[in-house]
């Protein structure tokens, strides 16, 4: 009971924040709004308070299709809210948070059954920046659709909606390529301490998010170096932006789900 009076309130306070900021952005310009900051920052201490009790209770791992969700959509907050200090991330918070909040509430609902296991320190350090790389790149993936949204409605002369106080769209584009570049970064370490730590990176239960975490990496590395080398832009930047996301979207929890919920 007490679980889901957090999980309720949790849920609350990332609505609350979603919902003012979209009501306060339009009239200020894009500001951030402190009482959505505030909620925002109340409601991540309360999910990481849900979610380190799970993990207490469950030893780290395995984690459940809905428990790993909560965790990934938790760094992703607590990632974003640290970039917001130095980049306009207000309106990708705006599209995260009540997502976040339907993710609490069913961990708390319908939660998992799991085992508990203990781990070695070197596979915590992989899952570390595992769950790192996807909250940095699943942030690069709301960028890449606010940047389509804005160069679709600047193609045909439009200024509506969220556009109207979006940054310039060469603004908007740099910041998609900064989180992308981190993003490529952590996901490379994610790599190589999976090869190092785990006995076995290609045994059947994980060959497939072996394959497709690496194919993520070569489209972000294609993407990179070709804006870098052939001034890749706009959509060329945001298909291949979420193609890189979907794989790793089936890479980690597309195999959770057939395998908890498919094949158990």
């Amino acid at each position: 009971m007490t679980a889901l009076i957090i999980a309720l309130a949790t849920a609350t306070a990332y609505f609350l924040a979603a919902g003012h900021q979209l009501y306060y952005a339009p009239r200020h310009r894009g500001a951030s709004s402190v009482l959505a900051l505030s909620s925002g920052a109340l409601a991540i201490i309360l999910h990481a308070y849900l979610v380190f009790g799970a993990l207490q209770s469950h030893a780290l791992a395995p984690l459940g299709f809905i428990e790993a969700s909560s965790l990934a959509f938790l760094l992703t907050n607590v990632v974003a809210a640290l970039l917001l200090v130095i980049r306009p991330l207000q309106t990708v918070l705006i599209g995260l948070f009540p997502l976040s909040a339907l993710t609490v509430l069913v961990s708390v609902l319908a939660p998992s059954e799991m085992q508990a296991t203990s781990l070695a320190p070197g596979v915590v350090i992989h899952i570390a920046c595992s769950l790192s790389a996807n909250a940095l790149l699943a942030i690069a993936a709301m960028q890449a659709g606010l940047v389509a949204l804005q160069d679709r409605q600047l193609r045909k002369h439009h200024n509506l909606g969220v556009t109207r106080w979006l940054p310039p769209l060469q603004k908007m584009e740099r910041l998609l390529f900064e989180l992308l570049w981190i993003g490529f970064v952590v996901l490379s370490l994610a790599i190589i301490t999976g090869f190092v730590f785990l006995e076995d990176m290609l045994a059947q239960h994980v060959a497939h998010k072996t394959v497709f975490t690496i194919s993520a990496w070569l489209v972000y590395a294609s993407l990179l170096w070709g804006h870098h080398q052939q001034g890749w832009r706009s959509r060329t930047a945001v298909k291949l932006t979420l193609a890189g996301f979907s794989l790793i979207l089936l890479a980690y929890f597309g195999s959770k789900f057939v395998l908890q919920w498919l094949l158990d």
